[in-house]
């Protein structure tokens, strides 16, 4: 699937990382702007557990494969053979409402960014992360939830993608 990611996005193989990993945590470092993995026993903002023997790929989106597009772009897109998950992490202890239109709108411009490239996948997920800036320590598992706003159906009827809230990722 590499190789279909590379075509669609020449020169950005620096942007994507293969995991082999079973289970991996990711903190979204707002100096380095940048997913960085982490231990489970630091801070993190998404944790990644790989049920499959396959590895599969990381791939830093914003400011690595789209650059400052308006209205934003989601953070994170992580992808095996059958399935896809765009990751936007907003953490922040702000009025949430307001953040979750941004992140509804930063994941809508990727999905029209990644347009062809969805087309080699059987599912595909939309993961919002809300988490508080406060946060120390260990950061406790969400099981992703099916967002219950209109965006869900609006989701899935444009992209066919399946809009979910939480921190949690299990590759099957």
């Amino acid at each position: 699937m590499i190789d279909s990611f590379l075509t669609d996005f020449p020169d950005k193989l620096t942007c994507s990382q293969e995991v082999l990993d079973k289970h991996i945590f990711i903190y979204d470092d707002p100096v380095l702007k940048k997913g960085t993995f982490v231990n489970a026993d630091e801070s993190f903002h998404v944790n990644i557990q790989n049920e499959r023997s396959g590895s599969y790929y990381f791939i830093q989106n914003d400011e690595c494969i789209m650059l400052s597009v308006k209205g934003g772009q989601c953070d994170f897109v992580l992808f095996n053979k059958e399935t896809i998950h765009f990751i936007e992490v907003k953490a922040t202890n702000d009025n949430l409402s307001t953040h979750k239109k941004k992140v509804y709108k930063q994941l809508e411009n990727t999905f029209r960014y990644y347009r062809d490239f969805l087309e080699n996948f059987e599912f595909r997920f939309a993961l919002a992360c809300f988490e508080s800036v406060n946060s120390k320590g260990y950061t406790k598992r969400k099981i992703p939830q099916s967002s219950k706003s209109e965006k869900k159906v609006l989701f899935k009827l444009k992209y066919n993608i399946e809009l979910l809230e939480g921190n949690y990722i299990r590759l099957e």
